[in-house]
């Protein structure tokens, strides 16, 4: 088993009032209702792709923002400079305690 675990780049998040913490997107609050950072999240997910890009399809997950990150790369198709791509064949997704951006 290979395990590739990265680490979220280091921003001000607006829910602990502008605290710079490690974290994919901003996150302005926690309700049903919130606005995700899709800015944040298109370019996290190209990141993912490109991290997997040469690894087998076994699987991807994560746990809260990562978990939200990881059903996003999974989901959506990347646009890196220009070109359309995804992750492949993914077997197996895995999220905890997390949610699906962009699900409006």
């Amino acid at each position: 088993v290979k395990w590739i675990c990265p680490t979220a780049p280091t921003r001000p998040v607006t829910f602990l009032c502008g605290t710079q913490t490690t974290a994919w997107c901003d996150i302005t609050g926690i309700s049903e209702n919130m606005e995700d950072d899709m800015v944040s999240f298109n370019s996290t997910a190209a990141f993912v792709v490109n991290l997997l890009k040469d690894e087998p399809g076994n699987g991807v997950g994560g746990i809260g923002m990562g978990a939200a990150v990881a059903l996003y790369s999974a989901s959506a198709t990347c646009y890196i400079t220009g070109r359309e791509q995804t992750i492949g064949r993914l077997r197996t997704i895995v999220g905890i305690n997390g949610w699906l951006p962009a699900w409006r």
